[in-house]
């Protein structure tokens, strides 16, 4: 019953003329795609049916997501990107089958804590937002593959990064770092790290010439980089510069 809920609350969004219009991709009650529909709230009816798996909410006037979001128990992507989203809510560390989180080109100043509770979270890309940091639980994503968060205006990475044991690539160009933490040496299945205008005069520590997997290092003019990773260079190591 849950699910023709879901289906018939949505049926009645589209006949009362909010705009929301060809939702058939919906219909399994597992995707619901409601890009670019100018909405500046969430409709109630996305969450009556806990067996959402993807969430697509890209392009809308959204400057908030709610407490609900955290009901939505088996959701593994969700994209929100390009909206007006200032802060995420507690409650999206409930969902911890969260595979994707893609918050990209909004407004957000900073994250909650409870993104460390993420335990199933692989990319997390938030490119063009206001970040001044990032809480250290993001040490506690374990099965996290990709960051991004490039056009930030991040001052430091966490030494916590350094375990995210799976982490493999890393964005950080366009923000204002100054050094990275010792810690990444930590990151023994890092392949790619793009710090080009990261920051003035950001330095690279040395123990990145430990890794073994490290294949792409994109930097710029100012980039202070060790002098072991450009004898790496001539085998396995690719150094771009920009």
């Amino acid at each position: 019953m849950g699910r023709i809920a879901f289906i018939f609350g949505l049926i009645l969004l589209v006949l009362s003329g909010c705009g929301l219009k060809d939702i058939g991709h919906a219909i399994d009650g597992t995707l619901v795609n409601l890009s670019r529909r100018g909405l500046t709230e969430i409709p109630e009816e996305v969450f009556f049916n806990k067996d959402v798996k993807v969430l697509k909410l890209y392009g809308n006037k959204l400057d908030s997501i709610p407490e609900q979001i955290g009901e939505l128990v088996n959701l593994e992507k969700l994209f929100i990107g390009r909206n007006d989203i200032k802060t995420l809510p507690k409650s999206i560390g409930k969902l911890k089958n969260l595979k994707i989180l893609s918050a990209q080109y909004n407004e957000i100043e900073e994250l909650p804590e409870s993104i460390g509770d993420l335990e199933s979270l692989e990319q997390l890309v938030l490119n063009q937002n206001q970040l001044k940091e990032l809480p250290s639980s993001i040490g506690n994503l374990k099965e996290l593959v990709v960051l991004q968060v490039k056009f930030n205006a991040l001052e430091s990475i966490p030494k916590e990064i350094g375990d995210c044991e799976k982490l493999q690539f890393i964005h950080l160009s366009r923000n204002n770092l100054t050094e990275l933490p010792k810690e990444i040496e930590n990151l023994r299945k890092l392949r790619e790290l793009y710090v080009a205008n990261a920051g003035v005069l950001l330095a690279l520590p040395e123990s990145l010439c430990g890794l073994r997997y490290f294949e792409v290092l994109e930097i710029d003019m100012t980039t202070v980089v060790p002098t072991c990773l450009y004898v790496q260079q001539t085998t396995r190591l690719q150094i771009i510069q920009k």
